[in-house]
C-alpha cells in the first residue's frame, strides 16, 4: 500500500456502504468503485461495525469483512473518545442528541486533519 496523505483520503458513511453493497448500479458505486481504484479510501471502526452488523448471515459479514480488509483503518485514539464525549455535551446543550457512533466518527475526522480537507462521503444525488 503506497503512502497516501490523510487529506486526500474519503472516509464513507454506513449509509453509502449499504447502497455501494445493495445496489450494484447505483451512483454511489460508482463513485467508490473510482475511490477504491485509487486508495483513497479510509475507515473506522464504527463504520465497519455499523456495515456488518446490516447483514442477516454471517457469511454475507464476513465476505464484506474481507472486501473492507484492505482500506486504510483511521484509529479511534484516546483523545477522540474524550472529544466524541464533548461534541456530544455541546449538542446535546443545544437539544440536539446524536448516536455516539455518530460523534465518534466525527470525532475521528476532525483529528486527522480539517474538516475541509478529510472528504466524508455522506450522500451522492443521482444527477438531475
Amino acid at each position: 500500500m503506497l503512502p497516501v496523505a490523510v487529506n486526500s483520503l474519503v472516509m464513507i458513511d454506513t449509509c453509502i456502504w449499504v447502497s455501494f453493497f445493495n445496489r450494484p448500479n447505483s451512483p454511489e458505486r460508482k463513485v467508490i468503485d473510482g475511490l477504491l481504484d485509487d486508495d483513497r479510501v479510509a475507515i473506522v471502526g464504527p463504520i465497519l461495525g455499523e456495515v456488518l452488523q446490516g447483514f442477516r448471515r454471517d457469511e454475507q459479514a464476513d465476505w464484506v469483512a474481507s472486501s473492507l480488509r484492505g482500506l486504510r483503518e483511521l484509529d479511534v485514539t484516546w483523545d477522540d473518545w474524550r472529544h466524541a464525549a464533548q461534541l456530544g455535551r455541546e449538542l446535546s446543550a443545544r437539544g440536539h442528541k446524536l448516536p455516539l457512533t455518530d460523534l465518534v466518527i466525527a470525532a475521528v475526522a476532525i483529528s486527522k486533519t480539517s474538516l475541509s480537507s478529510l472528504s466524508i462521503l455522506i450522500s451522492i444525488s443521482s444527477p438531475t
